[in-house]
């Protein structure tokens, strides 16, 4: 008999899991080579983030120490080290030839360290302890230094340029936010006003609002940059502040910081940053170090003119060329001073004649500069016309007493009557500078009598220890309207040797990644 079986298909399954088994095994070990192969690219990856962290917290570090001690960079190398078991790790520059003689730190916590050089300033080869000007730009008050951090094999280097803060920093500093009592009409308020109303308004005690002349922030005020006062501020219905979040709105007094006069619970308008309780920023008391700076043909005595003509100027004073005009370059240095003579004259803005004896500090100024200046008075500075830049300059003015606009008026004729203005009339007046009054205010002289001026514009920043009247509303009123803007490059340059506030922290201006790192 015959028999039939059906296919055995025994086996079949045996080959195909040893099939799929081999392909999957092919494609581990495929895989294992490609991601081991990039391993090292992945380290690699991993320490240039480690090393611009170390980079990084070196910045940080040396920035502490600074904000501890002020005069920290005059140490040089020779700083004490952060602690018993570890060196320091200030350096100085290191050209990247030979042996790496750089101190390394590790970072607390980390898996990197870094190392911080002092950059010397030009003329000097490496930073000399106790010579500031082996390290800082005297014209720029800046310093520069480097730091690199390391994680394994890989080394990044940031370079950073480091300034103490400043008046430069913002387009209105004031120290009162009250009238200088140098411009009170009335001896006896005047005096009143010395004695009693030199203080921030918050007290204890508080200022008296009845015979203090308090200044407010009207609803129309718009200041188009950074703001700082060391006082509080009164505000009018809505005035704006900032322009932006990158203006730093800062007010010294408590918070709120600011005190609606006009309507209550109607705050100001911050488009800036605002911040209530900053620290205080001091003026200095003198300006007599820039004195030290100008060069002989550019320092002067008494009463003086200065015209400037793009590149040179011409100054009138009795002590050069026997009083007669002189042009002479714009000075090397940049620096321009003025000191006091024999002057025994003193008089207040509100009531200026133009009569002072030859003796006397003031220095008068108008005209067009191509590079950067800063002019200093040991009196005061009186603007008569307009003071531009004709190119990419910056210009300082800094007086011990006030900056003033001259305006010229005969008040027999009666304030109110538009004759009283004296020709010639400036109009219109643009100042392109940084204004710094140390011990009184930016003003218009004579501001409240007069018919109405134009505009007052100035580019640029304006610091002063009371806040000064340029003008009257209501009315008609007198004087000029206000238009003051921030010059941006201030966050950034400086006239040269302008002055800095007294014992003020220092911050980094700008950093860059310096490539290859050293």
């Amino acid at each position: 008999m015959r028999m039939t079986f059906r296919s055995d298909e025994r086996g079949f399954t045996m080959v195909a899991v040893m099939l799929t088994m081999l392909v999957t095994g092919l494609l581990g070990v495929a895989a294992f080579s490609s991601v081991n192969g990039d391993l090292p690219f992945s380290r690699d990856s991993k320490d240039r983030k480690l090393a611009y962290a170390g980079a990084e917290a070196g910045l940080n570090y040396y920035l502490f120490q600074l904000n501890r001690d002020f005069d920290y960079w005059s140490r040089c190398a020779s700083a004490p080290p952060p602690n018993a078991n570890e060196a320091s790790p200030i350096n100085q520059r290191w050209d990247g030839t030979g042996t790496d003689p750089r101190v390394f730190r590790k970072v607390q916590g980390g898996k990197s360290e870094y190392a911080i050089e002092l950059i010397p300033a030009n003329g000097f080869t490496q930073c000399i302890v106790n010579n500031g000007t082996s390290v800082i730009d005297t014209a720029s008050t800046t310093f520069s230094l480097r730091t690199t951090g390391r994680s394994g094999d890989v080394k990044r280097s940031l370079g950073a340029t480091l300034r103490r803060k400043s008046f430069l920093d913002y387009l209105y500093f004031t120290d009162y936010e009250t009238s200088d009592p140098k411009v009170y009409s009335d001896p006896g308020e005047a005096a009143y006003a010395q004695a009693n109303c030199v203080k921030y308004r918050p007290g204890p005690p508080p200022r008296d609002p009845t015979r203090c002349r308090e200044i407010q922030f009207a609803d129309a005020d718009v200041i188009e940059g950074p703001f700082h006062t060391n006082d509080d501020i009164l505000t009018c219905n809505q005035p704006t502040f900032g322009r932006n979040v990158n203006d730093r709105i800062e007010v010294s007094g408590p918070a709120p910081g600011w005190d609606p006069v006009c309507s209550a619970g109607v705050a100001p308008e911050f488009k800036g940053t605002y911040e209530a309780d900053v620290e205080t920023l001091t003026m200095p008391s003198t300006n007599a170090a820039l004195a030290t700076r100008a060069d002989p043909d550019y320092n002067y005595t008494g009463k003086t003119t200065i015209v400037l003509n793009g590149a040179d100027m011409t100054v009138t004073n009795a002590g050069v060329n026997g009083g007669a005009p002189k042009t002479l370059p714009l000075p090397p240095n940049g620096v321009i001073y003025v000191k006091q003579g024999s002057c025994g004259y003193s008089t207040s803005p509100i009531v200026a004649d133009y009569t002072e004896p030859a003796g006397c500090g003031n220095l008068y100024l108008k005209g067009t500069y191509s590079k950067s200046l800063t002019i200093g008075s040991a009196n005061d500075i009186i603007v008569e016309g307009n003071i531009t830049s004709s190119n990419d300059a910056i210009a300082g003015l800094i007086a011990d007493n006030f900056v003033r606009v001259k305006h010229r008026v005969n008040r027999a004729a009666g304030c109110a009557n538009a004759a009283a203005n004296v020709a010639p009339v400036l109009t219109n007046v643009t100042i392109d500078a940084a204004i710094l009054s140390l011990l009184h205010s930016f003003i218009v002289d004579n501001y409240d009598c007069g018919a109405k001026l134009a505009n007052l514009t100035v580019n640029g920043a304006i610091a002063q220890k009371f806040r000064g009247p340029v003008g009257t509303g209501g009315l008609g009123g007198t004087g000029y309207t206000k238009v003051y803007k921030y010059d941006d490059r201030f966050r950034y340059r400086s006239p040269p040797y302008f002055l800095e506030p007294v014992a003020a922290a220092w911050r980094v201006l700008r950093t860059n990644e310096q490539v290859p790192a050293r």
